[in-house]
Formats: structure tokens, sequence, C-alpha cells
């Protein structure tokens, strides 16, 4: 079986509904980062640096949203989570995916680290032009690929971390986009007991 090891709405949260997409069995074991846990000698035996989501699987623990998305959309490829291996349309999605790990989360990271709050006007104006690129890019267009894929569910976790930043600059076609993904089955009571839990522990 497969077990994710996840914090409530953190990044990690993609691959938790990317697993519910994929209809795939699985375990969620919650990993409390605002009690610290991730630092702890149980967690670090399953990921030694510390952070989620770590996905175990029957051949070992996978790290990495970039990489633990496109491997829960190849278990289950009548779901059409991810383009097909070898393809120009696969590697565009996985371009889509490392942007959104390294601009938008490294924006976001800056955001919330202490020791960076001199640069946090350095850091909103990055965020800000990153996420207006991708609010242009869903003008016209209901999903990243032109179909419902992985990167919508990493992106939607983004567009809900948007709340915890003022000061970002109206983006009509991302809030038009949170909505559609928000009404898929089952991904709004998900995140509801997201915010539940993360209240519980904050």
């Amino acid at each position: 079986m497969l077990r994710l090891h996840h914090a409530p709405l953190a990044c990690s949260l993609a691959s938790r509904l990317a697993l519910m997409e994929a209809g795939l069995e699985h375990e969620i074991v919650f990993v409390h980062t605002t009690r610290g846990e991730q630092r702890g000698e149980a967690y670090r035996a399953i990921n030694p640096r510390g952070q989620v989501p770590a996905l175990e699987t029957p051949e070992g623990v996978l790290t990495e949203s970039s990489a633990i998305l496109p491997y829960i959309a190849d278990l289950a490829p009548d779901r059409r989570l991810m383009p097909s291996p070898g393809t120009f349309a696969r590697a565009e999605a996985q371009a889509w995916l490392g942007h959104l790990a390294t601009s938008i989360h490294g924006a976001y990271g800056g955001l919330l680290k202490p020791e960076f709050a001199c640069a946090r006007e350095a850091y909103v104006a990055q965020l800000a032009a990153a996420l207006h690129a991708l609010d242009a890019r869903l003008a016209g267009q209901d999903t990243m690929l032109g179909a419902f894929s992985v990167v919508d569910l990493y992106l939607l976790v983004f567009c809900l971390w948007r709340a915890t930043v003022p000061g970002l600059p109206a983006l009509p076609h991302l809030d038009a986009f949170q909505q559609r993904m928000l009404a898929r089955p089952g991904i709004a009571p998900t995140i509801g007991e997201e915010m539940r839990l993360r209240a519980e522990t904050a």
C-alpha cells in the first residue's frame, strides 16, 4: 500500500489530492510540522531531509512533489492525470511542475521565514510577478495543460496559500481556476479537514 506522510495545508496536499483523484489505495500519515514532528528521529528515518511529502511505496520512499505527482499519475494511467511518458506534452508538464516547485514555492518560502523579513517586499513582488504569469496562462483555458492533471492540483495549493500574503494583486483567472478545482468531487471537504487539523495544531 502507498503511505503518504503529509502536513495539513502544506505543499504535500497536492500529493494527497492526487492519490484521491487516482483512486489508489493509500494511507495518510499526518506530520504536524507546527509541532516540529518533521525534525524528530522517527520521521527523519523516513525522510532524512525532514520535509514533506514523503511517499512510502513497495520499492522505497519517494520525496519531492515534482517526483511524487507524476509517479502517482503513472500508477493510474486510465485517469489521465499526466500526459504519456516520452511525449513533448509530458516534458511540458514536468516543466510546469518544476516551475511551481522552484519559482512559486520558493517565493512563498521566503515570505514564511522570519530571517528573510527584511526582504519581504522583494519576495512579495517576486511572487506577484510569478502568479501574474500563471493568471495570464489561464486566460481562456480551464486548466494548466488544457486537460485536468496533477499540475492543476499542485497549483491549487499555491492558490490557497495566497490568503496568507496580504498585498497580492487581483488575479481573476487564478480565482476562477481555484473555484473550478474546489468544485471537483471530494476536494473541498478534504481541504476543510486540512484547515481544521491545521487550526488544532497551530
